[in-house]
């Protein structure tokens, strides 16, 4: 907690006859990070994988071709198969599942595109219905030229002008005009001319068929849905395989994944005729387990050797530490860089900060009933993951929320407690440690501002602090004081000739240039000055109005917090006191005008919550990462991987 897991840097070596053992042990004890190797010399080569790779790898690659055709998706299991029956099942049922979806699957696509083809004849003969013509009509001439199409205007006036010689076919299909005129081929260029000129003219291709357009429409609509029933039966014969295989795939999936992975394995080692040779870094808690694993399976032909040597810090593999409901925090850390290793992990920071913020921005009983609501309903649909985690992150926020709710005494914008001119659900609020409830957001601008402003003090002197420490440990005490000791001066003494400094303007006295506490904070700040230029140059001077835009930054808590209530007053006012209860008489308006004004209100609410959950979360994060992260974190570190795999649909 606080810091990355420990690692320590260990080399394996042993014979050829040994690697098959080996890589079966540390692919089941799942904590060694390899380090994998790429310089290859005249002694060490980069090793081959294992004879069964290639099997393994088509049979992986022809499994995931079938559950892709079956659309076979991630589930938690009913039960688990057993990786020691799987092997003797994999060849034969991979075959014979291949085959039969293969071939439904073939001709699923085959009745597509008959189905496709059917529809662009239906929609190719429906305009010829309005037409008292067999489609066998409009084709086989040598002499006439036939236009057939969409047009909105009388063209026959403009045809007679050209020839009388003609024949001209009209009707309505869809609400628009159809037409078919048949003309001498003389003529064609004219009347050609004659629809390029008439812009609501729509051509319309004649399909090859024979027959009268109503019965062709007819027998096309029964062919269609003969194909589509044929297609529904083979789609439930492949959901039916789905159902019946679907668990065979998940846990042979996970079986051969392994596999793969071990027999691919020698591809990161360094290899001679003979022996190899593995880095890697294992956490020093687990060392004894993987000591104790390889000496029971090697018999002596593989040691396990420990590195004291000194190793870049961006060598080493990152596994963070920390335990119960911070763990689903290391999600955002990590979102935003991975840290070094001797860097301060600062998840469990985001365990107190980022539920707080997010709560008092939100800071509604009744939101926060539907926001804990959702997080439990994401974390029993999804029992790990990072959606696990951001259910955890949200479930707390969620509980901090209702409990802020109550403070500020809001149900859905609705007073809880009385408050001025309003009577609460639960009529006057009890005093709690000393303070009053309710505290109204809305009346209380400007303790809450002050509030927000002291937290991002707090927030940031914590960023600081840690940044300290890093630097400290990093290089050394000097450099700490220079680059955040500095920043440490400013922003405490900047804090206390502020607080002294704007109540006497504000109450027209002037500066209070006797008060120690003023004197004080000036010359810390001063001071702080001198320290910054020196560690890091005269154009340092230009980022120290930034720790002030940082302070201040954190009053959006604040304004994010009066938005949302300020929304919910509205929409209740309006919905109140113009529909449900005009003049203070419930139903006054009567039972629609009361409708409409619950529509409102619900609608209003959920468009309120959806910018309460967004809100809320993105500006808290953005503290975070912002105007806390940059006092002290760098990232960049390497995170940690061991080799091996999580089981969920096997056992051994």
């Amino acid at each position: 907690m606080l810091k990355p897991t420990v690692m320590t840097k260990v080399v394996i070596a042993g014979t050829k006859d040994a690697l098959e053992p080996t890589i079966s042990v540390l692919h089941k004890l799942n904590v060694l990070h390899i380090t994998d190797y790429i310089e290859e010399s005249a002694d060490f080569k980069i090793g081959r994988p294992l004879k069964s790779a290639s099997k393994h790898s088509e049979h992986l690659l022809s499994l995931r071709t079938i559950a892709n055709q079956l659309r076979v998706a991630e589930k938690d299991p009913t039960s688990k198969q057993s990786a020691q029956q799987l092997p003797s099942q994999i060849d034969e049922k991979i075959v014979n599942i291949h085959k039969e979806v293969s071939v439904r699957t073939d001709e699923l696509r085959n009745l597509e595109f008959k189905i496709k083809e059917k529809k662009d004849l239906l929609s190719a003969v429906k305009p010829f219905t309005g037409l008292p013509l067999s489609l066998e009509l409009y084709h086989g001439y040598e002499t006439v030229k036939v236009y057939t199409g969409f047009i909105a205007n009388d063209i026959e006036n403009k045809v007679s002008g050209i020839t009388g010689n003609y024949e001209l076919f009209t009707g309505e299909h869809d609400k628009r005009k159809v037409f078919a005129l048949f003309v001498p081929k003389v003529f064609e260029e004219q009347v050609q001319k004659l629809f390029q000129e008439e812009h609501s003219y729509v051509e319309l291709k004649v399909p090859d068929l024979k027959g009268n357009p109503a019965v062709l429409l007819d027998e096309l609509t029964k062919d269609v849905y003969a194909l589509k029933e044929k297609e529904t039966n083979i789609q439930s014969e492949l959901d039916g395989l789905k159902k019946e295989y679907s668990e065979f795939i998940l846990a042979a999936d996970e079986y051969l994944s392994m596999e793969t992975q071990k027999a691919e394995a020698p591809l990161r080692f360094a290899t001679s005729p003979n022996a190899f040779i593995i880095d890697g870094w294992v956490p020093t808690k687990k060392f004894a387990e993987l000591e104790s694993g390889l000496a029971k399976s090697s018999k002596g032909l593989v040691q396990l050797i420990k590195l004291e040597e000194e190793v870049k810090e961006e060598e080493i593999p990152i596994e963070l530490d920390n335990l119960g409901p911070a763990k689903p925090f290391e999600l955002l850390v990590e979102t935003f860089a991975i840290p070094k290793y001797k860097e301060i992990d600062p998840a469990l920071f985001l365990f107190f900060t980022y539920p707080l913020f997010y709560a008092i921005m939100l800071g509604d009983i009744g939101y926060g009933i539907i926001v804990t609501g959702m997080a439990m309903v994401i974390r029993n649909k999804f029992k790990t993951g990072a959606l696990n985690g951001l259910g955890m992150i949200l479930l707390l926020s969620g509980v901090l929320s209702i409990l802020l709710g109550v403070i500020y005494g809001e149900f859905f914008g609705f007073p809880v407690f009385n408050v001025e001119h309003e009577t609460g659900i639960l009529g006057a609020g009890p005093a709690i440690g000393g303070l009053q409830l309710p505290v109204h957001r809305l009346g209380s601008v400007q303790q809450m501002l002050v509030v927000t402003l002291i937290i991002g003090i707090l927030h940031i002197l914590t960023g600081l602090i840690i940044g300290f420490r890093n630097k400290a440990v990093e290089h050394d005490i000097k450099h700490a004081i220079y680059a955040k000791g500095s920043w440490i001066m400013i922003l405490l003494g900047g804090v206390a000739a502020i607080a002294k400094l704007m109540p006497s303007m504000m109450s027209r006295n002037g500066v209070p240039s006797g008060d120690p506490i003023f004197m004080a904070g000036i010359i810390v700040t001063l001071a702080g000055i001198v320290l910054l230029i020196k560690g890091e140059g005269f154009i340092s001077i230009l980022e120290i109005p930034t720790i002030l835009s940082n302070v201040l930054s954190y009053s959006r808590i604040l304004a994010i917090g009066l938005s949302s209530a300020g929304i919910a007053l509205a929409v209740n006012t309006l919905s109140m006191n113009l529909f449900i209860k005009p003049d203070h008489v419930w139903l006054g308006g009567g039972v629609v005008l009361a409708l409409i004004g619950v529509v409102i209100l619900f609608i209003g609410h959920l468009i309120n919550l959806l910018l309460g959950i967004l809100g809320p979360g993105l500006h808290s994060l953005r503290l975070q990462y912002v105007e806390f992260f940059t006092k002290f974190y760098e990232g960049g570190g390497m995170k940690y991987a061991p080799f091996g795999y999580n089981r969920k649909y096997t056992e051994e």
